[in-house]
Parts: C-alpha cells; sequence; structure tokens
C-alpha cells in the first residue's frame, strides 16, 4: 500500500476549510503522509495546530485508512443467494457462545482470535475448522503455520479422542453408501486429507497461497474456512505495537486484501487470524480489553488500528490470574470484545484438558 500525501487528502476531508498553514506545521515536523499523522508522537502546540484540529485530523485519516466498509451490493448478493436456504453459521463448538455470536461464524468475514499464550486460542480455532470438515465433507480448510508449531498429531486426538465420539452420542452417523460405521481414526485421517497446511512468513507469500487455494482447480471439496496461525509475525508485531508508521501501513495493506479475498463474490472464506495482546503499560494508557478485572490488564494486539480491520475479536484469558493456579488450572475464559454484526459482549467459561479436549463450563 502507498502511503498518500497529507497535502493531497486532507483538501477532500475538509474540502470547506483552508488547511495550508496547518500543513506547513505538520511538514516541519517531518508529517507529510497519512501514516505519519495517524502514527506521530505528541507534538508540540502551535496556533495553527490546536489539540482539537489535531485530533480531528487524526480521527478522520484514521477513518479513511482504518475502516473497512462491506458494500451494498456484497450485502445484496449475499441477501440473494440465502433466499430459499436454511441459513447456518459455523459453529464455535461451544452451545450457549454461538448465542452471543449470532448462530457462529459466517464466510467473508475476518475474525480475530487474541490473547495471552496458553490461553486456548490456538485449541479452539482447531475445534472449529475441525468440527466444520467433520460434518460438512465437501469443504477443506487451509492452516497458515508462522510459527512451525503446528501439531497434527494433536489434531488427530481431537477427532479421534473427542469430537467423532461427541457426535456419534448426540446420534450422529458417518456411515458410507454400505452402511457401516469407520473407525474413529479412519475418518479423522479422511478429515485432515482436506486440511492444505502451509509454512509461511511473509505477508506476500500468505496472501499468494490463499488466493492459490481459493481457486484450485480439480479438487471435489470447496474451500470456506482459513487459519492464520499468527498475524504479529506475518506483519511485524513489534514494530507494529512501537507506532511505527511503515509497520501500520503494512498491516492495513495486508488485512485490505485479505478482506478482499475472504469476500470473494465466487469463493468467500470464513477467516480466523490470531494474535497476542500486549500488558498494559502508564507510557501508552488505553481503556483495558477485558471486561474481567485481570490483574495485569490487556491492551489490544498489535495497535489500536487493528480493531478496525477486524469484523469479530474474540479475547482469550486463562482463569488462573483470577482463581489462583488450582481452581483456574485448564479453565479459561472467551469474551466479545467487537461484533461488527452486533453489539460486542458475550463471554462463557470452558475447560481445556491436556490442550485437546475443549468443553464449556
Amino acid at each position: 500500500m502507498s502511503a498518500t500525501p497529507l497535502a493531497t487528502l486532507l483538501p477532500t476531508l475538509l474540502p470547506a476549510e483552508d488547511l495550508s498553514l496547518t500543513l506547513e506545521v505538520l511538514a516541519s515536523h517531518g508529517i507529510v503522509q497519512d501514516v505519519d499523522l495517524l502514527f506521530s508522537p505528541p507534538l508540540p502546540p502551535h496556533p495553527c495546530l490546536p489539540p482539537d484540529l489535531l485530533d480531528r485530523l487524526r480521527s478522520l485519516v484514521a477513518t479513511k485508512l482504518s475502516a473497512t466498509s462491506t458494500s451494498g451490493a456484497y450485502l445484496l448478493q449475499q441477501s440473494r443467494d440465502r433466499k430459499g436456504k436454511q441459513f447456518q453459521r459455523f459453529s464455535s463448538t461451544l452451545d450457549d457462545f454461538d448465542d452471543d455470536l449470532d448462530g457462529g461464524f459466517d464466510v467473508g468475514e475476518v475474525n480475530e482470535l487474541t490473547g495471552p499464550r496458553r490461553s486456548g486460542r490456538t485449541a479452539f480455532a482447531l475445534y472449529v475448522l475441525l468440527f466444520h470438515l467433520l460434518i460438512h465433507r465437501d469443504k477443506r480448510a487451509a492452516w497458515l503455520d508462522t510459527t512451525s508449531t503446528f501439531d497434527p498429531y494433536r489434531c488427530l486426538a481431537i477427532l479421534r479422542d473427542h469430537l467423532i465420539p461427541r457426535l456419534r452420542a448426540m446420534g450422529g452417523s458417518f456411515a458410507g453408501a454400505d452402511g457401516v460405521e469407520p473407525e474413529p481414526e479412519k475418518l479423522a485421517i479422511e478429515v485432515l486429507d482436506r486440511l492444505a497446511v502451509s509454512q509461511v512468513s511473509k505477508s506476500g507469500a500468505a496472501l499468494d497461497i490463499l488466493t492459490a487455494e481459493a481457486k484450485a482447480m480439480g479438487k471435489p471439496q470447496t474451500l470456506d474456512m482459513v487459519v492464520i496461525d499468527t498475524l504479529d509475525v506475518l506483519v511485524g508485531g513489534e514494530a507494529v505495537a512501537s507506532g511505527s508508521a511503515q509497520g501500520n501501513a503494512n498491516l492495513i495493506a495486508f488485512m485490505r486484501r485479505l478482506h478482499g479475498i475472504a469476500r470473494s463474490s465466487t469463493n468467500p472464506l470464513a477467516v480466523f487470524v490470531r494474535s497476542r495482546p500486549f500488558h498494559f503499560t502508564l507510557l501508552r494508557p488505553t481503556p483495558p480489553l477485558s471486561s474481567l478485572p485481570l490483574p495485569n490488564p490487556l491492551k489490544p494486539a498489535l495497535s489500536p488500528t487493528c480493531s478496525y480491520l477486524v469484523d469479530l475479536s474474540l479475547l482469550f484469558v486463562s482463569a488462573e490470574p483470577l482463581f489462583g493456579a488450582k481452581e483456574g488450572k485448564e479453565r479459561g475464559f472467551v469474551e466479545v470484545v467487537k461484533n461488527r454484526r452486533a453489539q460486542a459482549g458475550g463471554m462463557i467459561g470452558f475447560k481445556l484438558e491436556n490442550g485437546v479436549r475443549l468443553e464449556q463450563l
């Protein structure tokens, strides 16, 4: 993404105001492009750039850069496609939490799964993806692994030991034309055959892989779900979190292209991106991310810009900081901190045993 000069952008945002002196003041501080203004350090006061004007300009530029809108044509096409069909979203596998998500996840959306390490983000993503592939044999999915930590044996255990027995206990059947139920491990392997795992370290390569997978010819199944693990690696999380203008420009460019792929009119995708929030600091105060009384409050992953670039954001936290190592062991909470479809809010407790058994509390 190429940055836009402020001399070009600001007159279009405020056509009725003369901002020539304001532009000169900004340029004297090295602020000449949109990303420079959005992520600049505090500026000394100046008669031609009062604080309220500076805040207004930053807000307008942030809206121009970050807001990812949904076109009316896209919504109309979604409505037409759903007429006469029973609309069904992708389940979180936590029944009560699906209610907070208005039925679950949907194609055409980018969903953020954020939280500290060992908070349950990966297990949740695996359950959503594997459950979807298990009950939809005509679908396939992709997992982009940036840290070389994807574990196929963990996936096998989740399917064989938990998801398949759970569905069969509810009366589900996976019998073929011969009426014979397959062995759990054989069925699990068949499901994993429809999951494409790629190791990537560059944002451009990740987008190229997604585009190629979505357009892959000769495969009987349709790609409709993608997990990116993790977003921090692809866009340079430390640079973005530190307020780097270039880092935030890279984040915005990547997320805009990702939204374009997710909202394809021919092959829309449900996209999940994993990220890691930072601990609150007095140097850069920001409202706490969670409504829970955490001893070390968290602030948004990467930067506040990221929250404008996702449709849904879920925060995962371990229960140990709240209830201690004994009572909080293998327990956590997932909270809806942003929801483009509805008002944010909604939280549920879960139990995660050995990283493979995820259940609602």
